[in-house]
């Protein structure tokens, strides 16, 4: 069997007498009896000498993924026959349908008009014979039908924009004459344009300039401005520093004159419990100021009854408790209420002044810090400005003073152990489980 060419009709399947018409679809208008194929994508299946065992059978599952033309071809070798028999099953339906009931035929020749998508199983059965065998030749076509609707939809797709173009180039040129006609007025209005545009970009120019100049003048202003206020804020600040330093210097100096009245009751106790070597440094630096007798003279050896203020200072800088510049603030409270001439009882009082002025924070006994720092500091100090004798007293004050209050600060150690102790064994005991 051929299929017709492209673009051709397909004539109706002729059946002959005496075999069953297995084309359902064959019925309506004239023009419904022919489809178009598209036959390039058409498969071909062929088989030759396909022998059939007696009682067996042979099947063969085409699958349809187009709504196509089935063409069929089969006949068997020597004039024997075999049972014909087709079955489709749509991809839309769950069990399949037999289109072509089995019939015993020696050869075939038709086609099947197939509307959807789905299997479709051909099948030789050779069942009912028990000893012959029957060979078998066949040839399968399977042709996609062309959605005509579509093609004709595309065609005409195709012609509008066909037409569209023609019609376009047909516009165009009826511009382009009406436009040859009226070329000369067109010259002389775009000539209006040009000298009046020129004119127009001269004074926009102009314009430009001048406020561009304006532009320039105001930046300059506005930087000189902030200029200014960067300054001014500048002094602002410096202002309320200096402020704030003053006020702070101001609560700083009111404080110098209320020194006395940090001299806690534990200050006190240091100041009474070290009064042997504060009097030792008392008797170094009294004097030491002075003119010292030549070696041969006689003197009597008194007990100094006051020291020099510069006396004073002289021994805070020996061991770097204050610097050898400007005295600190902190001496002019130290110094409140005092004379050129300090006694013993003025010197120690001074000290205990010093020790709460130069204080960080609050303290029970600011004064043992202080005075530790005499013991600390005297190896690495030279008191070259005092003879041997009042070296002497230096030095055994100063081990005094690490002696004294080294002991009370062990002392202290072990009665706060002893209390954290007794309150440990006061707590009550729970039982080990």
């Amino acid at each position: 069997m051929v299929l017709p060419k492209r673009g051709g009709k397909e004539p109706p399947v002729k059946e002959e007498e005496g075999e069953e018409d297995y084309d359902e679809d064959e019925q309506g208008s004239e023009d419904d009896d022919y489809v178009e194929l598209d036959l390039e994508r058409t498969l071909t299946w062929t088989g030759n000498a396909v022998i059939i065992q007696a009682g067996g059978e042979f099947r063969m599952p085409l699958i349809v993924p187009h709504p196509s033309v089935l063409a069929i071809q089969f006949e068997v070798d020597n004039g024997n026959d075999i049972e014909f028999s087709l079955m489709f099953k749509d991809d839309n339906e769950d069990e399949a349908n037999m289109l072509v009931e089995p019939v015993r035929v020696t050869d075939r020749e038709g086609q099947l008009d197939i509307d959807t998508t789905g299997v479709c199983e051909i099948i030789w059965s050779n069942a009912y014979a028990w000893l012959t065998s029957k060979t078998l030749s066949y040839q399968l076509q399977l042709a996609p039908k062309i959605d005509l609707l579509k093609k004709k939809w595309r065609a005409a797709i195709i012609s509008a924009a066909s037409d569209f173009r023609i019609m376009s180039a047909v516009t165009s040129a009826e511009k382009a004459e009406a436009l040859s006609k009226t070329i000369k007025l067109r010259k002389a209005q775009l000539h209006e344009v040009v000298s009046g545009s020129r004119e127009k970009t001269a004074q926009a120019q102009t314009r430009h300039e001048k406020y561009m100049g304006h532009v320039a003048r105001l930046e300059e202003e506005v930087a000189a401005a902030r200029a200014h206020a960067e300054q001014a804020a500048a002094d602002l600040a410096s202002l309320h520093k200096e402020a704030a330093d003053a006020e702070r210097s101001l609560l700083k100096l009111q404080a110098l004159r209320t020194l006395d009245s940090g001299a806690t009751p534990a200050l006190l106790d240091t100041l009474e419990h070290v009064a042997e070597p504060l009097q030792l440094l008392f008797d170094a630096y009294a004097t030491s100021m002075y003119e010292q007798p030549q070696e041969g003279e006689e003197e009597e050896e008194r007990p100094p009854s006051s020291i020099d203020r510069a006396e004073l200072l002289h021994l805070l800088q020996d061991f770097e408790i204050i610097g050898r510049g400007d005295p600190p603030e902190v001496m002019y409270g130290v110094f409140s209420g005092c004379g050129q001439q300090l006694s013993l009882d003025e010197f120690k009082r001074g000290l205990a002044r010093l020790a709460v002025g130069v204080a960080d924070e609050k303290e029970e006994d600011p004064l043992t810090p202080l005075l530790l720092l005499l013991p600390d500091r005297i190896e690495q100090i030279k008191l070259t400005s005092l003879d041997v004798q009042r070296r002497f007293k230096v030095l055994q004050a100063c081990d005094m003073l690490a002696t004294l209050l080294d002991d009370d600060l062990d002392e202290g150690d072990s009665e706060e152990e002893e209390e954290q102790e007794q309150e440990q064994e006061a707590r009550p005991h729970k039982p080990h489980k």
